[in-house]
């Protein structure tokens, strides 16, 4: 039978249970590799097991920590709340069950040993009296919660049981099995009902029934996901592609209609349970193996927990779809949208330049000529959506026909790390290392400048919706007005932030600038008399 290598342990764990202040530390941070993570019924709390051992429960709404029950010594690999709410079963490492009470934090009754290696998963049954675990010792057994009975052992399992589910009306318990099968059992008996399922290529990590019990989702380090019939064994769905590593876990929504996987690629990816079609990611909000996923009981958000130790929680009305696009060897340092939004654009190193379709994800077209040692910095699109600009570190502008690819204007040398158009892309504004340039953007030729009032880099500039006037905003800490046909500094330099002015951007309306800076803030300004308007957003998190 297969054994995994060593967890971490560790040291002096203390068994009495704490209960934390509400207020304490910043909301789901500051968290070891998370290994399991689980909603209560009623949606209002989290609870999380990590590989220190530590097992939280959550507020769901404040993020804060509600209580921290101290008691196993090893990674806490499996948790599952009972169906009223009141109780939490967690499985760990040390091959130990416990049962806590979700209200005063207190174990209820001892805890036992149900395994002989890591117990890698706990599940309550729909009428919370029996709760069935799985091991890496290849077995699997239902307890009753009030006696700790063991009323039922499964030996069938030829390697490590990974995952173990009751079906919704409690007659059948699935399993997830390292030799890449999955099995169904009769939950009252434990007689194999149906399987081995075979599809998999590889250990088999998780498994979820859907709501109404009739088909079952597994996912699998062969990085793909399949959907059963539970009644007939059937694979129905799948192989579900798209994830580059092991898939560690699999979610239902409460309604059915879409599937959740997490995967060791440190992405979250959101499916049509039905068709199999890829419906929202891959959504990249973590740094390492995403080891749990659960929903909230009215669908509504989603909490996700990783081995880089943070919990997300994500609001499912309003995901977007997604496309993967890839094609940039390194840093991608600039994207935008066509006016039309039918069109990509996006640089990145090595002066790479390319234009996809929105839609479909497809790389329509490269464009050639900057320098391949440089980074691409900026780009911007014409009014028309005709013309696409760019500027690099090999210090050129260039000017390009978005049908074509081809250079239709440039290269003109400039030091620049942003530009915009005018709204009547007759002309490109680029900010360099301290000045100001305007340029003729279909000729080329230098309009204005350089115009020079800040003392360093200008990293954001912007037009007025009338094209009157010209913003640009520098690490010098101030943001600067210029009159677009003359070039005259409108105003003296608008000083209130205390660090690089990093985005400028005026309302529609052009009576106000909006700038945000490394100073964590958000500013708005009169354009007329430069005044700062009493408002102010401060970034705490």
């Amino acid at each position: 039978m297969e054994s995994p290598s060593c967890l971490p342990t560790p040291s002096g764990a203390d068994p009495s249970t704490h209960r934390s202040e509400e207020s304490e530390g910043e909301p789901f941070e500051d968290q070891p590799a998370i290994y399991a993570i689980s909603h209560s019924p009623n949606g209002k709390l989290i609870a999380t097991g990590a590989v220190d051992a530590s097992l939280r429960i959550w507020d769901s709404h404040s993020g804060h920590i509600l209580l921290d029950l101290k008691g196993h010594t090893r990674v806490v690999m499996a948790l599952s709340f009972s169906h009223d709410g009141t109780q939490l079963a967690s499985g760990s490492a040390d091959r130990t069950i416990r049962i806590w009470n979700t209200s005063s934090g207190d174990t209820i009754g001892e805890p036992w040993e149900a395994h002989s290696h890591y117990v890698r998963s706990v599940a309550y049954s729909p009428d919370d009296k029996v709760i069935a675990t799985a091991g890496m010792d290849g077995v699997v057994r239902i307890w009753d919660v009030a006696t700790r009975a063991k009323n039922i052992e499964i030996t069938n399992h030829p390697a490590a049981v990974l995952c173990v589910r009751f079906s919704p009306d409690g007659s059948q318990l699935a399993s997830a099995c390292h030799d890449g099968n999955v099995r169904i059992y009769d939950a009252r008996t434990g007689a194999l009902v149906l399987g081995p399922l075979e599809g998999h290529t590889a250990a088999v990590t998780a498994l979820v029934y859907c709501p109404d019990g009739t088909r079952i989702a597994s996912c699998s380090d062969d990085c793909m996901i399949h959907i059963w019939d539970s009644v007939s064994g059937n694979m129905v769905l799948g192989p579900l592609e798209g994830h580059a590593d092991r898939v560690a876990c699999v979610e239902y929504s409460p309604d059915g209609k879409t599937l959740l996987s997490g995967s060791h690629d440190a992405t979250i990816r959101l499916w049509d349970s039905f068709t199999g079609k890829l419906v929202a990611g891959p959504l990249r909000r973590h740094h390492g193996a995403v080891r749990g996923l659960s929903h909230s009981p009215d669908g509504n958000r989603f909490v996700s927990g990783a081995e880089d130790g943070m919990m997300r929680v994500r609001d499912c009305v309003g995901w977007e779809v997604m496309l993967d696009l890839s094609g940039h060897s390194e840093w991608v340092r600039c994207v935008r949208f066509s006016p039309d939004a039918k069109l990509l654009a996006s640089a990145g190193e090595h002066g790479e330049l390319f234009l996809w379709d929105s839609e479909t994800g497809e790389k329509l077209r490269s464009m050639v000529g900057h320098d391949s040692t440089t980074p691409v910095w900026a780009l911007a699109f014409s009014p028309n959506g005709r013309k696409l600009a760019s500027c690099s570190e090999d210090n050129t502008l260039r000017v390009w026909d978005v049908d074509t690819a081809e250079m239709i204007a440039g290269p003109f040398e400039t030091v620049s790390y942003c530009l915009a158009f005018s709204p009547d892309g007759r002309t490109i504004a680029c900010g360099s290392s301290n000045s100001l340039v305007v340029f003729d953007s279909d000729m080329g030729s230098t309009i204005l400048g350089p115009l020079e009032q800040h003392s360093s880099l200008i990293r954001c500039v912007a037009y007025s919706p009338d094209g009157s006037t010209i913003c640009t905003g520098s690490d010098d800490h101030t943001i600067c007005l210029w009159d677009a046909a003359t070039g005259d500094l409108l105003l003296d330099p608008l000083r209130g932030h205390k660090h690089t002015v990093w985005s400028v951007s005026f309302s529609p309306d052009g009576l106000h600038i909006l700038s945000g800076s490394w100073d964590h803030t958000l500013k708005l300004w009169n354009s007329a008399s430069g005044e700062l308007v009493d408002v102010s957003v401060r970034r705490y998190t």
